[in-house]
């Protein structure tokens, strides 16, 4: 019985029950990058879109003086950020605040947010409903408020197989999109583009996800006082999903996109220096690659 509800548990719900920290791409690496390429003012507005088990929005607690909201779709996860936001010193709780919310359609007024921080969120978010959630960002967004965007694209051409393996975790298809996709999608917001990075993801080896998955499942409160045979149920179940995660990973690479909600448009820019990206040429390629 116990295997059948950890099989029953979504990828979400699952790493909401371990704790699972459920960092953006590059964690605090790219955390303190996107802090480090903006101007904030003090007592900044943050919203976090996806904000999951809550570690970017706790994280940016940490480092600055900032009201910050977290909103997720999932409601296990944003009662798990609760949880895990109450062990921390007081100081951090009272910038922080974690709420159930659609990042297609909030409750937040015009005008309301400094920054807007999202990632992963935006591939769960149906592909007909991607443009109106920019939108709504842009509508949060106060004049010269930033928007920072860590998202995931396909840098190499991924085995259908494998899109198969993915599909059945999360209980929707990733398409293979490249970085022209999305750099395409965000562009369009009509927002400036401040700044632009692209950073390869790696695949690690096996002796290292075995020893993640079990110092996770070890180390989880929840599952501190179970049997044996759960834990090896957990840890099966997990080690499962990782895996599929960490062979997807020799194929993805992710952007660090920074839009400015800047009310007078702005001109491309010609001259760049030697070794710095175009994005406007980016969004000429083509936007996916085929199925394999």
């Amino acid at each position: 019985m116990l295997k059948q509800e950890i099989d029953s548990m979504g990828y979400v719900d699952l790493l909401s029950y371990i704790e699972e920290t459920n960092r953006c791409p590059g964690g605090k690496r790219t955390i303190t990058k996107i802090l480090n390429s903006i101007f904030l003012p003090c007592k900044a507005n943050i919203l976090e879109i996806g904000s999951n088990t809550g570690f970017t929005s706790i994280e940016l607690a940490k480092l600055i003086d900032a009201n910050i909201i977290g909103i997720d779709i999932n409601e296990n996860a944003v009662k798990k950020s609760k949880e895990l936001l109450k062990k921390e010193p007081e100081l951090v709780q009272a910038k922080v605040d974690f709420q159930v919310g659609n990042a297609v359609k909030t409750e937040f007024r015009n005008d309301t947010f400094d920054l807007i921080i999202t990632g992963g969120a935006n591939t769960f978010i149906d592909e007909d409903k991607r443009a109106i959630a920019i939108k709504e960002y842009k509508r949060l967004l106060r004049e010269n408020g930033f928007l920072a965007i860590t998202n995931l694209f396909y840098s190499k051409p991924v085995p259908a197989e494998l899109l198969d393996k993915l599909e059945k975790i999360l209980s929707f298809r990733i398409k293979p999109w490249k970085r022209a996709y999305w750099l395409d999608l965000f562009l369009k917001s009509n927002m400036e583009l401040f700044s632009y990075e692209e950073v390869e993801m790696q695949k690690r080896n096996e002796n290292d996800l075995k020893e993640y998955v079990n110092e996770i499942i070890d180390e989880s409160f929840a599952c501190k006082d179970f049997a044996n045979e759960f834990i090896d149920n957990i840890k099966a179940k997990w080690y499962e999903i990782m895996k599929v995660f960490n062979d997807n990973h020799e194929y993805l690479s992710f952007m660090i996109v920074i839009l400015r909600n800047n009310p007078v448009h702005e001109q491309r820019e010609l001259f760049i220096e030697k070794g710095a990206i175009d994005p406007w040429t980016i969004v000429r390629e083509e936007k996916s690659w085929d199925e394999y």
